[in-house]
């Protein structure tokens, strides 16, 4: 697939994870102070002129809830956001294919807390169904260094920028 530039109006976003409770556990590489910085930036300063979908995992569990400052940024992408109930591949949790299929964009920009679980799985997953994948390495992390470059190797192999 050739890549063609990223708009408003061409590509989504898919933001998975980005709760509390993984950060706390998940992320040490980058340290998770940057890994939430970075994500509120997004937010922020990209998230905004794009489609974009929130996805979660058992909120009322250990995973904690979305980023509270998430809300005040988005609040209706906030009340919106999709539960999984602890589904790994979001992509493959039928309200989340829905949500990517209704922006009717061919081009997703993810971003999952950690690397290895909420990162790597859906970005695969939209890829391999034929969907241009933009990955945000700075708005995740892993529990060690070599770990998170390792799948960003992996992903750049597999065709995402």
């Amino acid at each position: 697939m050739t890549a063609e530039r990223l708009s408003p109006t061409t590509a989504a976003f898919l933001l998975v994870d980005q709760q509390t409770g993984v950060l706390e556990r998940v992320v040490k590489a980058p340290p998770r102070e940057a890994v939430e910085a970075n994500v509120l930036r997004l937010a922020r300063r990209r998230c905004p002129r794009h489609a974009l979908i929130f996805t979660t995992s058992e909120e009322d569990g250990q995973n904690g809830a979305l980023l509270p400052p998430l809300q005040q940024v988005l609040p209706a992408a906030y009340a919106s956001r999709i539960d999984r109930h602890g589904m790994i591949d979001s992509p493959a949790d039928p309200a989340v294919a829905q949500a990517v299929s209704a922006t009717g964009r061919r081009q997703l920009i993810t971003a999952g807390t950690g690397t290895e679980v909420c990162g790597l799985p859906p970005a695969l997953h939209a890829h391999q169904d034929g969907y241009q994948v933009a990955f945000v390495a700075d708005a995740c992390g892993s529990l060690t260094a070599i770990g998170h470059d390792i799948l960003l190797r992996r992903l750049e192999q597999e065709g995402s920028r």
